[in-house]
């Protein structure tokens, strides 16, 4: 085989493999960017935390106790309550949380103790659809305890 033919073959090869290379590197880049630019949580989508959702009894728990002490969380709390909280003040008194449960997808009951009785209140939650773990306090609402509520909050008095 003389140089030039095998010279003539290497390049031919070479630029064979570039394009290659270069389709390569696109279709990574594009991939790439598609996994970044998604949103959706593949790992956590079928997770016990997105089911049991830990994270709205704390921010339930969390906004409640501070909007009942006067000094409301801004990033837990939606902008129409907080004006709503700056015209009047939102008077319970709390000495103690007994419960704290999560009812349906953004909403809670929590049920306190405070001047010698015993409350519950239902708290609803904005979230967004793209951040599972994102809840502002939208409403809350005071509810009746039935007698078998309010006797298990006397047994763990």
């Amino acid at each position: 085989m003389k140089f030039e033919k095998f010279e003539a073959r290497f390049v031919t090869q070479n630029l064979k493999l570039r394009y290659i290379l270069g389709a390569s590197l696109l279709l990574m880049i594009f991939n790439t960017s598609l996994q970044l630019m998604d949103k959706k949580y593949f790992v956590l989508k079928n997770s016990e935390l997105v089911h049991t959702r830990p994270l709205l009894t704390w921010a339930c728990e969390q906004s409640f106790m501070s909007i009942s002490s006067g000094k409301p969380y801004k990033d837990l709390i939606d902008d129409t309550i907080l004006s709503e909280l700056a015209k009047g003040e939102f008077k319970v008194k709390v000495d103690e949380v007994l419960s704290v449960l999560s009812i349906r997808e953004n909403t809670c009951r929590i049920i306190v103790k405070g001047d010698g009785e015993v409350r519950s209140f239902v708290v609803n939650f904005k979230s967004h659809t793209d951040y599972p773990f994102f809840f502002k306090l939208n409403e809350i609402n005071e509810t009746e305890l039935n007698k078998s509520e309010l006797a298990l909050t006397k047994e763990s008095l």
